[in-house]
């Protein structure tokens, strides 16, 4: 049983992940090699549900990761050990912290980045609840 088993199920039935589609084996290979590993439900989510876009612009989750820099430019040094996996469409982006894996959200005004979960399937599962309260 996997752990998205739920959303699988569901998906293609007036879900905000509807459009979503599932990342090419390739293109995980090599996610997973520039990083060295990454967190499973991450990956398996990808692989399973998939990335694109949640709702009508609920949500963008990429097809791997981004360092800030390349949405960014420059970056402050405090945000050298994240990486980005989605944004809002309104300069929020999400990722995470590389050395505790930790789901941050990087506020644009500041970019300061803030802990929201624990873990990539926490945050995805929270997101899916959101934008299914809001119609997205």
């Amino acid at each position: 049983m996997g752990v998205y088993d739920d959303l699988i199920a569901v998906k293609g039935n007036g879900t905000p992940f509807d459009k979503l589609e599932r990342v090419d084996s390739r293109k995980l290979v090599q996610t997973i090699a520039s990083t060295g590993s990454l967190p499973t439900d991450y990956i398996s989510f990808l692989a399973e549900v998939g990335f694109g876009e949640f709702g009508s612009s609920g949500y963008m989750l990429y097809d791997g990761l981004l360092e800030p820099y390349d949405v960014y430019g420059d970056t402050p040094d405090h945000l050298r050990n994240v990486l980005l996996f989605g944004d809002d469409f309104l300069g929020f982006n999400t990722g995470y912290k590389t050395d505790t894996w930790s789901v941050i959200e990087i506020d644009p005004s500041n970019m300061q980045p803030t802990v929201i979960a624990s873990d990539f399937s926490t945050f995805i599962r929270e997101k899916i609840h959101e934008l299914t309260l809001t119609g997205e």
